[in-house]
């Protein structure tokens, strides 16, 4: 897939920079640029100018998406910060578990032939029962 992905990109590319190359050869006429709030004149070629105000729009674009995709940033925040909680938390609760696991076996390890041992005395040192009645 990534294969692809560059293939594509190139296919696109190396025309559009054709085009850009071809447009500045043919576009070197100067133009007058004035930036009207600060009553600056800039004369520069044409394709220069173009070529900025491509610049500065995709760069305006950027910034505005990225501004916009602010909310959806945060809550992918929160919702890696609750996972990593609850992975740790996970872990934790494994480990108990394993340790409760362990006492247990060697509880019925150690306790197997005494507790057979106590169930024989405690029934022998119980009287029977009378039935009255």
């Amino acid at each position: 897939m990534r294969r692809i992905l560059t293939w594509a990109s190139w296919l696109i590319m190396v025309p559009v920079l054709a085009f850009a190359v071809t447009f500045a050869l043919n576009n070197k006429s100067p133009i007058e640029l004035i930036l009207w709030p600060f009553g600056l004149a800039i004369e520069l070629p044409s394709y220069l100018a173009l070529f900025a105000s491509m610049i500065f729009g995709v760069l305006l674009g950027g910034i505005f998406a990225w501004m916009g995709q602010g909310r959806v940033r945060s809550s992918l925040r929160g919702q890696a910060y609750e996972g990593e909680v609850a992975r740790r938390e996970l872990k934790t609760e494994r480990e108990k578990a394993e340790a409760l696991e362990q006492e247990l076996k060697t509880l019925k390890a150690s306790t197997t032939p005494t507790a057979q041992t106590n169930l024989t005395v405690v029934q022998e040192t119980i009287p029977p029962q009378q039935n009255v009645g």
